[in-house]
């Protein structure tokens, strides 16, 4: 397929810790150039994992986000360390971290694209079964998080009523209810 947009430049208007921000020049399919934003995240992104207890339960957190200003529930998750970590690194670590949970079996889920339109940061959606409780939780200074267990049926229902928005939870609760069908 033949690419009617073309970017033409790309300059970075400020760098923040996690991301930078950008001005992209852009050449429209009709000849006009705009200016379009874009998010460059530094370390490419994270992973987030979908925990599975014995009884089926999913173990998800709840923690208060500042970018909304709401608390949420949500799958664990987190950024990678460096640009070049293995996602599944990322993962094991956040989930202990986060939880004091570690698995011994791991299963790669997806892999995505937080907004293709205007950010190229991705997350690796992983599946983590045998779950055996390790530890307390690892948190950041900044981190206030409490980790609960959720019915499936109970989280794929937030999900149908509108009220679980995070999209890396939306992802990875239905790539696993998928796999079980398809199981």
């Amino acid at each position: 397929m033949k690419h009617r947009l073309k970017r033409l430049d790309r300059k970075t208007v400020y760098e923040g810790a996690v991301v930078d921000f950008c001005k992209d020049k852009v050449l429209l399919p009709d000849g006009v150039i705009q200016d379009w934003d874009f998010i460059h995240h530094k370390k490419g992104g994270g992973a987030c994992v979908v925990p599975v207890l014995p009884d089926g339960n999913i173990l998800m957190i709840r923690q208060f986000r500042p970018a909304i200003g709401e608390e949420t529930i949500e799958l664990p998750a987190g950024a990678r360390d460096t640009e070049n970590e293995d996602g599944i690194e990322t993962a094991k670590r956040e989930l202990l971290e986060e939880t004091g949970y570690m698995a011994e079996k791991w299963t790669f889920l997806s892999r995505i694209r937080t907004a293709v339109a205007w950010c190229d940061e991705f997350t690796d959606i992983y599946l983590a079964e045998n779950l055996v409780k390790k530890a307390e939780q690892n948190l950041d200074e900044a981190e206030e998080i409490k980790v609960i267990e959720i019915e499936l049926k109970d989280a794929l229902h937030d999900i149908y009523a509108g009220k679980q928005q995070d999209a890396k939870t939306v992802a990875g609760l239905l790539a696993y209810s998928a796999g079980l069908l398809e199981g």
